[in-house]
């Protein structure tokens, strides 16, 4: 059994150890089986697959075999077979597996030729002889390429397709080897074909399963004349298994059942078939009855001999992108929450042209005057041309009466009161209409921008749809390889790596398996440190460490005489290695502020937690709150992203207070020019690149604490603080507060708020 890995001839013969009785066992099976008459497999079996160093305990299985099936005559030959092998591989040390075929079978030719001489029988045992010389050679192959005979369990990589079908026919082979043993009525030939059909049918493929159902069912029945038969019930049989084996053990079972009792059907005479119920029963209770540790470790095997599905391309892709539209989905919810509160009104529609107020006018006051025909059709120019200047009169002096309207129109309408009623109330109508059109305007391109902004996230989730990230198929294949070396058993595997160069790795596992182990495989295998961030669905996830890491303190105070701070603060961590600080800080103070600001905050977070580039979500928060008519909304945005894999970081500024960075050992002060979000719909983004090494430290401050003290050296006194030494971020941010107070006379003159960052090394 432990002759996978070649053991070396110049061994000298050893004492025997406990892990020697399996393989003598087999080899004493494969002894027995027989082929019509014949016994080529001890022979094969010996020469392939026993330790040489254990030889003599090799001879004495086999002549055990032999005896027990066709008697102590026909021990010599075989005895012969082996001597000449074992000889053979004596002299002959080279490890050349065809070469050992055809000495396996040669050796049989001179163990049976040798006997001919005593008993010769006709031209007919020449032919036998020669025929069983080639079963030995061609199954020495099959008994080298079984790895299911492989002891050492890391070195039983995955199996191909042709390992696979040379370990099925082994298991039928070793079951041959039973024929003949009884327990009462109880052939357990057939008790154990059942079974090895039901294992395999439960923990492998259906392919697998028909192929070892045929191979069991022809082997296991070859010593007689309905081997092909017996194909046909156990291939069936084990087909039907496979069939059912989502519903684990009783499905298969009651497959098998099934697929034998549809084989029998066409069986003119089932009682000429050697497969009794009483077998059938025992071979599937013991299957029931196996403890789940087997069942894992074959699970184990087939797992490995056959190749690992992988997640398939188009469900990757499905599954990606219902991902991300699901969460765009979500930051859209939080925005249509947002305006839930604003209703919506048609509005009346006037034509730019200054004549609906001439028409309307006239509709209200000239219709069924008598000299209506005579102004409005004989003497239109005239009339047009004082009612213009009457409309000029109330745009210079806001509305007409008797003291500005000229005395040649009043001499001339005998309506005019009623008259200038009612233009004054039709111009003020028209005036109404052209500041909604106004609004209705600015309201159709912040919508616009709206659009335009998703417009880009779309055509970004394209890009990474289309290069964005690339599967990794060799290194899931060594993945695979390497777990079940550790007799880890992967079901499903997908990796992952996006652009910015950041892993992903899904694996459905067995519960069992060793979190710390799967990291390590997967971290040499990728050449970079992995960490297991959690399972969803069954899928456990594994995703690259970032170079770097950020500590982060938040510290907060509310205006004097407020309990409620108007800033709203937040840090956190999306996928691809992505870390973000934003500050929001609402008109004013109090409650209101803080409504503003959370509002701010709670959108912005939604938008780049669900994929959204920070100019995009910036861009769709900036008119979502202009849109907001019925309660405007202002806040300033103090936005920083770091790139932990990268080391680079953007500070967005939209009408926000200094921002300090100490990057090595020079101090920038960074500020902005930039209005707030929520006042104009054409956001202009002050945004900053910087390169960040570990070490350097960012402070992020609202005008609270930047305006405390002022004079001329504005952020001086954080420049001087930002530079000492400090064990932990809590540290400088509680000494930039306090310094801040006590600027203040220790008086929060406004709301303070700090947000203090260093970057490490991960």
């Amino acid at each position: 059994m432990n002759e996978i890995k070649a053991v070396s001839n110049k061994l000298p013969l050893r004492i025997p150890v406990p892990n020697d009785i399996i393989p003598s066992l087999m080899l004493i099976l494969a002894s027995r089986a027989e082929a019509m008459g014949m016994l080529p497999f001890g022979i094969a079996f010996f020469a392939a697959s026993y330790d040489k160093s254990i030889a003599y305990i090799g001879l004495a299985a086999m002549c055990i075999g032999v005896i027990t099936t066709a008697g102590a005559t026909a021990v010599p030959k075989y005895l012969i077979a082996l001597i000449v092998y074992w000889l053979f591989i004596k002299i002959y040390k080279k490890e050349d597996d065809v070469i050992r075929s055809i000495a396996s079978g040669a050796s049989v030719l001179i163990g049976g030729a040798a006997l001919l001489f005593t008993g010769f029988n006709g031209i007919y045992d020449i032919f036998l002889l020669c025929t069983e010389s080639i079963i030995s050679a061609l199954m020495y192959i099959v008994f080298r390429r079984s790895r299911i005979i492989a002891s050492d369990f890391s070195d039983r990589g995955r199996m191909t397709s042709e390992e696979y079908i040379s370990a099925a026919i082994t298991v039928g082979v070793i079951i041959a080897g039973l024929n003949g043993i009884s327990i009462g009525p109880v052939k357990l030939t057939s008790v154990f074909s059942v079974y090895a059909v039901l294992i395999t049918a439960l923990n492998s493929s259906l392919a697998i399963a028909g192929c070892t159902g045929l191979c069991i069912g022809f082997l296991a029945s070859m010593s007689g004349s309905y081997a092909i038969v017996m194909m046909g019930v156990y291939g069936l049989g084990a087909l039907f298994a496979g069939f059912m084996n989502s519903f684990r053990r009783i499905g298969c079972a009651i497959g098998y059942i099934s697929g034998t009792a549809v084989t029998l059907i066409y069986i003119k005479n089932i009682y000429d078939v050697p497969l009794g119920m009483i077998d059938t029963f025992i071979g599937t209770a013991l299957f029931m009855l196996t403890p789940n540790v087997v069942h894992e470790y074959f699970r184990t095997f087939f797992t490995s001999s056959m190749q690992v599905e992988a997640v398939s391309p188009d469900l990757r892709m499905r599954e990606y992108l219902v991902m991300r539209l699901r969460k765009a989905g979500e930051a859209f919810l939080s925005l249509h929450e947002c305006f839930m509160a604003v209703s919506e009104g048609r509005l009346k529609k006037y034509s730019d042209d200054v004549g609906v107020i001439l028409d309307e006018t006239a509709e209200r006051v000239c219709k069924g005057c008598k000299l209506c025909g005579k102004c409005w059709q004989t003497d239109f120019r005239r009339t047009y041309k004082n009612v213009l200047g009457l409309i000029g009169i109330i745009e210079k002096d806001g509305s007409l009466n008797r003291d500005n309207v000229p005395e040649h129109f009043c001499d001339r309408c005998v309506r005019t009161d009623w008259f200038i009623y009612e233009i004054n109330h039709v111009y003020e109508l028209y005036k109404r209409d052209v500041l909604r059109r106004e609004d209705a305007v600015v309201t159709r391109n912040l919508i616009s921008v709206q659009y335009g902004e998703l417009n880009k996230l779309f055509n970004g989730i394209a890009g990474d749809v289309d290069d964005g990230f690339r599967f990794l198929e060799a290194e899931e294949e060594r993945i695979v390889d390497e777990l079940d070396k550790l007799g880890i058993i992967p079901y499903e595997i997908s990796a992952i790596e996006s652009t910015s160069g950041s892993c992903e790795v899904y694996l459905r596992l067995a519960p069992a398996a060793r979190q710390n182990a799967v990291e390590g495989v997967i971290s040499e295998v990728l050449k970079r440190p992995v960490q297991f961030e959690g399972t969803e669905d069954g899928l456990s996830k594994y995703v690259s460490k970032p170079d770097f890491a950020v500590e982060t303190a938040v510290l907060q105070l509310p205006q004097e005489h407020s309990n409620v701070n108007g800033d709203s603060v937040t840090v956190f961590n999306t996928g691809g290695g992505k870390f973000y600080a934003i500050i929001a800080d609402g008109m004013g103070s109090g409650s209101e502020a803080k409504y503003e600001s959370a509002a701010t905050l709670r959108l912005l977070t939604s938008f780049l937690k669900s994929g959204f580039s920070v100019k995009t979500a910036l861009g769709i928060l900036n008119s979502a709150l202009c849109l907001n008519m019925s309660n405007e909304m202002f806040s300033t945005v103090d936005l920083l992203c770091i790139d932990l894999y990268r080391g680079s970081a953007e500070l967005y500024k939209i009408g926000s207070a200094e921002t300090v960075v100490l990057n090595g050992d020079e101090v920038r002060i960074l500020s902005s020019n930039s209005i707030p979000v929520g006042i104009l719909s054409d956001i202009r983004l002050d945004s900053r690149s910087i390169s960040l090494n570990e070490g350097d430290v960012i402070l992020m401050l609202t005008d609270g604490i930047t305006e405390a003290g002022y004079t001329a050296s504005r952020t001086e006194w954080i420049r001087n603080i930002i530079i000492k030494p400090f064990e932990s971020m809590d540290e400088l941010a509680k000494e930039v507060m306090d310094t801040a107070l006590a600027k203040n006379k220790n008086v929060a003159k406004d709301d303070m708020s700090v947000i203090a960052l260093r970057v490490m090394g991960s």
